[in-house]
């Protein structure tokens, strides 16, 4: 069993299981019938019980031999009464005289000596005492023997002592005097040991027709500093007049009380204990008379009152709070001693015998009971799983020994196993050996099938417990091992881990487990190796993967490479480079774009074959390049790339660049008609990394530095120039861009307001294109590259629409403002896009100002057709950019227009500049002789405004007044009133 182990499924772990929860079923149901069946609450009630009879018998005891010794006090008051009485008579005074001569007193007291010996003796107390009011309300004459052994009776009296009186008393009834004697009792109120004096004295003076015996008061004190504490019972001394003049009482020693409270009989070890106590408050607080038993002081404060706490479910019990940390639950059972009756006026003081006990030990019959029986049913339950081993370990035997007999068993000869005369395992060995025939049979008929197919794959298997490796015949066949001798199949393990290694060595890139055996023991081959390790064994398959890894390399090559010259085409030069770049320091290194010269002509010239022989001629020159750490690749027609690195500086891959490139222009291709013909490239250098780190960047800067050098000298080689770049890269590459925001209008028409001088009221807003691309922001770069496009016209056309249909949106906020347009100057709608516009906008036209760049005028005809169109209108013309031109004043002079627009280059800083505003003066001096109006655009402070008011600008533009949006905004009031000052202060000057 040791070797199979406890598997989850195994038949002894099943077996064990099902007997586990038969025994732990049993113990809970033994459990539970003992936990909830009432067995324990019985067993602690039957505790309680006894507990209570024991307590409720020691009380009877102890109640009636303090009623017994109170028993023989009403002799002793009369023996008393009888002699005061005698002595009076005898002495012919009274009690008032009494009470006032203290040497009667004494006289007195020194008479009733024997009587109070005698009640010590008859009544078997540890003492007795007389008390005289006296006038003195502090000491009081009396006397009060103790006998510290009732039971030992001695005509001499020797075992008395004398603890007040006075002391030729003592010397008369020869009774010594006591360790605390004193003369006289001191008495003090407050005082609780003075209650036994205080108590029966001042109730008989509030109850004067009370019997004697209905004012008797229990009590508890200590005599002095010498004496212990004592219980006593005290009756006042009342005589026939009804007038109260002293106490008598009996006392029991609180050691003599002690003996009687047995309190090993409680629970078991002695820990119980017995509480003679008072109760005031009905039973809340107990306040401690006298005890026994050793467990007490462990429990309570020394002194302290006891608090109950009553539980219903148990009578005359109540648990008790001890005033100390106490884990365990402590019970005091109570029973009231009758030591007065209903109507008596101490009726409140309740005396009480309390047996106390700790949880522990009042329940411990339960608990002991509770322990044998956890103890009982944890031995069944372990002696249960032993049983249940060994037996399940007796029916699972001959099952081992049947799979020991199956492991050992040769894999390759018939399987015979040996009989359990277990008949349903047998069976089962019946229906293995049959199987194992017909899985025989199956392996050979599939190896024949698998022969006959042809399919080059094998298969191992090794057992790790083994040294030896099962293979199939293929196997030796695929992978040259040789046969062991008389093994058939059987290889060492050694061997076979050791070849496998051999064929592993070389992996076949992008191909998973699939490894090149090249000069090896298996030949110039390809094999695919599967391995899966499962339940101690290692399983595989190795097929020869040849035919599929050389058609793999023939789609890659053709997927790769240029069909017309063999070398990397752009997606694999691309992978390959950023590749590379990836993965290794390629130190410094240049990509180069060759673009080739002529390619057009001699596809033209001499046909297509012709020039596929010039591209291939080409492509053989420079992918001479592979040899100096080079990777060359065909782009397109007639554009090659070369990624040249691993170089420590640019000189060596620029020497290496320019032998190539000789190379190339000195070689000569044999025309048709027998001409030469040079083949020349034109090329442009990127360099890594001091251009880019990037594929993408440096390929885009080669092929800038390409074209530069094309454009240039044809044949040569150009390096990339970033500031060249940064200079031409917008036309370079906003030619597509200008095409796609044309195509699709995606522009938008702000407009800026144009101010009076004189008042500040907004005369005009002129329309300023901005285009929705990131690129083309600049409006003058927009209009650049649509003339390189040939697009002007369209642009001519949208700026037309687009601006009245926004003027159209936002009419209302126009108010009755004019309209500024800037029109192409040499472009004209067509009639068509006349007729279109004039048939939506006709009502809006005659508030357009046609506005005309001064320094972009070339063709004449198409400014008098605008004229022409201006009259048609009824609208005004507009020269923009006035003083800018080369040709200044003759566009002026040329064409009449009714507004001209300074130039922003003239306006910037004319307040600080003589000469600018000397220049705007004759202008201006021109213009109002010619009634045509000057309008000051490019403002951006308030001073440039300013000076323009003063010089005397008929209007004002720029930022500092408005900045242009897309619904019109009014001039801010702050702007008007500025303009209104100063236009106040110039027409003010002289």
């Amino acid at each position: 069993m040791r070797k199979m182990g406890l598997k989850r499924n195994s038949i002894i772990v099943r077996l064990l299981l099902s007997m586990l929860v038969v025994l732990l079923i049993h113990t809970l149901i033994l459990s539970a019938n003992i936990r909830y069946g009432g067995t324990i609450d019985e067993l602690n009630r039957n505790s309680i019980n006894l507990l209570d009879e024991k307590v409720l018998n020691r009380k009877n005891h102890v109640q009636n031999e303090m009623i017994q010794r109170r028993s023989n006090i009403a002799k002793f008051e009369q023996d008393i009464q009888d002699e005061i009485n005698s002595f009076l008579k005898e002495k012919g005074t009274d009690y008032a005289a009494f009470k006032q001569d203290s040497v009667l007193m004494s006289e007195f007291l020194e008479r009733v000596v024997d009587e109070i010996v005698f009640t010590v003796r008859q009544s078997a107390v540890t003492g007795a005492f007389i008390v005289l009011d006296g006038e003195n309300k502090e000491n009081y004459p009396g006397i009060y023997i103790r006998d510290s052994d009732p039971l030992f009776n001695p005509s001499d009296n020797s075992d008395l002592s004398m603890e007040i009186g006075p002391s030729a008393a003592a010397r008369k009834s020869k009774i010594a005097l006591g360790m605390g004697w004193k003369p006289q009792f001191i008495f003090d109120k407050k005082d609780e040991s003075s209650f036994f004096y205080y108590k029966p004295f001042e109730t008989a003076l509030m109850y004067p027709y009370a019997d004697f015996s209905e004012l008797g008061y229990w009590t508890h004190f200590t005599l002095n500093n010498y004496g212990t504490k004592v219980i006593s019972y005290s009756i006042p001394l009342i005589n026939k007049n009804g007038s109260v003049y002293g106490v008598i009482g009996i006392e029991l020693d609180s050691d003599y009380i002690r003996k009687m409270l047995y309190y090993d009989e409680m629970a078991a070890n002695k820990q119980g204990t017995y509480l003679l106590a008072i109760t005031r408050d009905n039973g809340k607080t107990f306040e401690n008379v006298t005890f026994s038993g050793s467990s007490f002081n462990k429990i309570f404060k020394s002194g302290t009152d006891i608090s109950l706490t009553r539980k219903e479910e148990y009578k005359n019990i109540a648990t008790i709070n001890t005033g100390i940390s106490n884990k365990d639950t402590i019970y005091g059972c109570i029973h009231y001693l009758d030591l007065y009756d209903n109507n008596t006026p101490f009726k409140e003081d309740k005396w009480a015998l309390l047996g106390i006990v700790e949880e522990k030990n009042l329940f411990q019959p339960a608990e002991r009971i509770r322990f044998y029986v956890a103890i009982s049913l944890i031995f069944s339950l372990v002696l249960g799983f032993i049983v249940s081993i060994l037996i399940g370990i007796w029916f699972i035997k001959p099952i081992t020994d049947l799979v020991k007999e199956v492991k050992s068993s040769d894999p390759e000869m018939p399987i015979t196993l040996t009989k359990t005369n277990i008949a349903e395992i047998d069976e089962l060995a019946r229906s293995v050996e049959s199987l194992s025939t017909k899985v025989a049979e199956s392996a050979a008929e599939l190896s024949k099938i698998v022969g006959m197919m042809e399919v080059p794959i094998c298969a191992f298997e090794h057992d790790l417990k083994n040294d030896k490796v099962l293979c199939t015949d293929a196997f030796f066949e695929l992978t040259g091992a040789k046969r062991e001798k008389n093994e058939s199949g059987y290889i060492s393990a050694e061997y076979f881990y050791k070849l496998l290694d051999e064929i592993r060595r070389c992996p076949e890139p992008d191909s998973e487990d699939v490894y090149c055996c090249e000069n090896g023991s298996c030949g110039n081959r390809w094999l695919r190796i599967k391995v899966q390790k499962s339940d101690g064994k290692i399983l595989g398959i190795i097929e020869d993967a040849t035919r599929e890894i050389m058609e793999k390399k023939k789609i890659e090559y053709e997927r790769d490479r240029d069909l017309l010259t063999h070398l990397l085409n752009r997606r694999a030069f691309q992978a390959k480079v950023i590749k590379l770049l990836k993965e290794k320091d390629v130190k410094t290194a240049a990509l180069v774009m060759w673009d080739l010269d002529n390619l057009k002509f001699v596809n033209d010239t001499y046909g297509h074959d012709f020039g596929d022989q010039y591209i291939k001629t080409a492509a053989s020159v420079l992918n001479e390049l592979s040899i100096y750490n080079g990777i060359v690749g065909r782009m397109s027609g007639d554009e090659f790339y070369a990624f040249i690195y691993g170089y420590e500086d640019k000189q060596q891959i620029k020497e290496i660049i320019k032998r190539v490139q000789n190379k190339l222009c000195n070689t000569i291709l044999k025309l048709p008609d027998g001409k030469d013909l040079n083949i020349t490239a034109s090329a442009g250098i990127a360099w890594y990394p001091d251009d880019s780190t990037s594929y993408y960047e440096l390929l885009k800067y080669a092929d800038f530095a390409m074209y530069e050098s094309k454009n240039g000298e044809k044949g040569s080689i150009g390096e990339f120039e970033k500031p060249v770049y940064n200079k031409k890269i917008l036309f370079f590459n906003g030619k597509k861009e200008i095409n796609n925001l044309i195509e699709e209008k995606l522009f938008d028409f702000v407009f800026q307001p144009i101010v009076i001088a004189k008042t500040g009221e907004t005369f005009a807003y002129e329309s300023l294109i901005r285009s929705k691309s990131a690129v083309l922001i600049s409006s003058r770069a927009i209009v650049t590259l649509a003339g390189s496009q040939s697009r002007l016209y369209d642009m001519e056309r949208i700026t037309w629409f687009k601006t009245l249909e926004t003027f159209k949106k936002y009419e209302k906020d126009f108010e009755n403002a004019k309209i500024f347009i800037n029109s192409i100057p040499n472009y004209i709608l067509s009639d068509k896009d006349l007729a279109e516009l004039e048939n939506k906008f006709k009502r809006d036209l005659s508030r357009i100002v046609i506005e005309i760049t001064e320094n972009e005028l070339t063709d004449e005809r198409v400014f008098i057709k605008k004229q022409s169109l201006a009259k048609r209108w009824g609208c005004s013309l507009a020269l923009d950019d006035f003083g800018s031109g080369y040709n200044i004043g003759i566009a002026f002079l040329t064409f009449y227009p009714d507004f001209v627009k300074l130039n922003m280059a003239v306006t910037r800083g004319i307040d600080k500049d003589i000469n600018r505003q000397n220049f705007v003066r004759a202008i201006l001096q021109y213009t109002k002789s010619r009634k045509v109006k000057l309008i000051a655009e490019g403002i951006e402070t308030k001073e440039e405004m300013d000076t323009l008011i003063q010089l005397g600008a008929d209007y004002l533009q720029g930022y500092y007044l408005g900045r242009p949006s897309l619904q019109p905004k009014k001039i801010s009031p702050k702007i008007v009133q500025e303009i209104l000052e100063q236009s106040n202060e110039h027409l003010a000057e002289p």
